[in-house]
């Protein structure tokens, strides 16, 4: 078999056999290296801000700051299951499903994924929101800044799943499959090859 990507398909082709799954909720270890990494982006980002002195001072009252931010993720939160639907449907051209599982707002399709889509997939809403959370902040006045940062840290933090994902796919062959239903990963591999040795 050649090393080039299949196309995205909903179905399996035959000479494909289950490698592995990833359940982010599930997994007792995936779930606190994953909640580790987000608490590890978190000291980072804001060692960030202030080594560089970003202006978190805003006029805003305490109540009206705490307001606007918290709107503002909810916000952000259905977006970036959005973002990964609109790539779930430009990549497949098939609807992607949207559900609440507590405590979050999960996207899923039945589509099996070529890697490269999949990448792309897990990685459109840290990458699209982040470039527009920095323009934001650049553009509107300062005492948005605050909350407009709390809103990024929550950005790169809350995708700390979506790294684990792209790195476990990374190390697969270019051939593997992707299937996630928003509960569980699932990655297929072509048969009768020397992968995992």
């Amino acid at each position: 078999m050649n090393n080039r990507f299949l196309k995205n398909n909903i179905y399996l082709p035959s000479y494909y056999v289950f490698h592995k799954k990833i359940n982010l909720k599930m997994d007792k270890k995936t779930n606190i290296f994953i909640q580790i990494l987000a608490v590890l982006v978190v000291a980072l980002m804001i060692g960030l801000a202030k080594w560089l002195n970003f202006p978190l001072n805003t006029s805003w009252s305490s109540g009206l700051t705490i307001l606007i931010t918290v709107f503002m993720c909810i916000i952000y939160m259905a977006l970036h299951e959005l973002t990964h639907g609109l790539f779930i449907r430009i990549l497949s051209k098939s609807k992607p499903t949207f559900f609440i599982r507590l405590p979050f707002l999960c996207t899923g399709s039945n589509v099996y994924f070529n890697k490269i889509s999949f990448i792309i997939i897990a990685l459109a809403p840290v990458v699209k929101i982040g470039a527009a959370l920095i323009l934001l902040m650049n553009f509107l006045p300062t005492y948005f800044f605050l909350s407009l940062y709390i809103v990024e840290i929550l950005n790169f933090a809350s995708a700390a799943g979506d790294y684990f994902q792209v790195y476990t796919l990374i190390k697969l062959p270019n051939e593997a499959l992707v299937q996630d239903n928003g509960k569980e990963t699932k990655i297929f591999v072509p048969r009768k090859q020397n992968y995992f040795k």
